[in-house]
Parts: C-alpha cells; sequence; structure tokens
C-alpha cells in the first residue's frame, strides 16, 4: 500500500504525494515543496536511494525536486533518481532542474521508465490533464506488495486506467469536488468507483481538494481517503 505525505490539490497546504519502500529503496511519486518539507524531518538514512517518479510538471507535483536532490547531494547524501514517463518529460525536467534550479547533472540521475531498471514499474500510463500539458501527463501501473496498484496522476478520465484493473487491485485516484475541465468530479465517477469496488478492488482518493465534501458524495461507494504517512513510525 501507498503512504501519502500529503493528499491535497493545488490549492491545498500538503499537496498530493505518494510513497512507498522497495528493499532499502525510497520510492516517491512526485515531490512538492510540501512534500520535501515533511522528508527533511526524517531519518532516511537507511535507504540507499531514493527515487522519483514523475506523473507531470505542474509546480504542485514537482517543486520540491531540485530542493530533494540539493539536500541529499549536500547533506544527506542519498543518491537521488528523477524518473520519468516519457522521452518529452524526461527533456522537460532537465530544463525545470538544470537551467531554472541550477542542479548540476552530476548531482543527481535522470532516466525514462522505460530506461530505470526499476522492476516495480509494469506499465505507464498516458492521460489527459491539462491542454497545456497535452501528452505529457500520466498515471503508473506498478507492482505492489501482494498486489498490483494503479495510480492516476492528475487526470479528467478514468477510462486510461480501467483495462489496468483486475481483482484484489488497488486504485489510487483523483477526486475534486467542484468541477473543472481538469479534473475528476466525484459525482461524476461516484457511480464507477461504486462498481469497482464490488468487483474487489479497493479504491483511494487522493489530490482532494475538498475532503469532506468528496468524501460525503463517495459515501456508499467504499473508496476511502489515501493512507497518510504517520511520520513517527515511518523509520
Amino acid at each position: 500500500m501507498l503512504r501519502f505525505l500529503g493528499r491535497g490539490s493545488a490549492f491545498s497546504d500538503e499537496h498530493n504525494s505518494a510513497l512507498m519502500v522497495c528493499g532499502d529503496e525510497l520510492i516517491l511519486i512526485d515531490c512538492p515543496m510540501s512534500a520535501f518539507v515533511k522528508l527533511k524531518k526524517l531519518d532516511l538514512s537507511r535507504f540507499s536511494a531514493i527515487k522519483i517518479l514523475i506523473t507531470h510538471t505542474h509546480s504542485d507535483h514537482i517543486s520540491g525536486i531540485a530542493m530533494l536532490i540539493d539536500y541529499e547531494y549536500f547533506i544527506g547524501h542519498i543518491p537521488v533518481t528523477v524518473i520519468a514517463p516519457s522521452s518529452e518529460v524526461m527533456e522537460d525536467m532537465h530544463f525545470a532542474l538544470s537551467r531554472l534550479d541550477g542542479c548540476e547533472d552530476d548531482w543527481y540521475k535522470l532516466v525514462t521508465a522505460s530506461d530505470s531498471g526499476l522492476d516495480i514499474i509494469k506499465a505507464v500510463i498516458p492521460t489527459t490533464h491539462a491542454p497545456s500539458l497535452e501528452g505529457r501527463c500520466f498515471g503508473y501501473y506498478l507492482k505492489g506488495s501482494g498486489c498490483d496498484l494503479v495510480y492516476t496522476g492528475d487526470s479528467v478520465s478514468l477510462d486510461p486506467f480501467i483495462p489496468y484493473l483486475k481483482p484484489g487491485d488497488q486504485l489510487y485516484t483523483e477526486a475534486a469536488a467542484y468541477r473543472s475541465a481538469v479534473h475528476m468530479y466525484i459525482g461524476d465517477i461516484r457511480d464507477t468507483l461504486k462498481r469497482l469496488t464490488s468487483e474487489g478492488i479497493s479504491i483511494f482518493l487522493m489530490h482532494m481538494d475538498n475532503e469532506d465534501e468528496i468524501m460525503k458524495i463517495a459515501s456508499d461507494t467504499g473508496a476511502t481517503p489515501a493512507p497518510l504517512l504517520d511520520t513517527e513510525d515511518f523509520i
């Protein structure tokens, strides 16, 4: 199961970011600045590497990555690898990290998912989010402990992810209380969530703009809020 350093959308105090532990490696999905602030307070010394999966390049998803690279290169000394879902996103990330944030190339590794060698990545899933990032937004199909995980990232639809789901899997999906052209309104996906849970799929809601309203509408779907990390018990 994934744990979350935050499960809020862009205007929340804690932006969406998930993590999982694979052996002695810490795997992050996105790393906004709010996640970096939490990570910096944890004892991560038992990890041999930190690997960050990118869903897309909006600031509420990548704003903490350069700071994490800087911190680990100069202070923590844990190698950081940034894993982009495509070559185009990798190019965007290199521009952001090197030209804008000033990270030297030898401070971190930057690879595509297909070249990462990370065997928990079963597939990257293209999806649609913001028109300005057309073709550069993705979710992930991951190998978890005892089950597979489907992670939507930011998306306007569940359709790209449904074919990857089977009974026993876990779906981590964004959900919004307010209608927009770039996110999934909880009322529109409510029946689908209910059907999926009835088929034996565990559903966790993330990237939420109004948790109380979302959970009120989703109250009989079987979906639950994505679990936040208990930082005191993490290490």
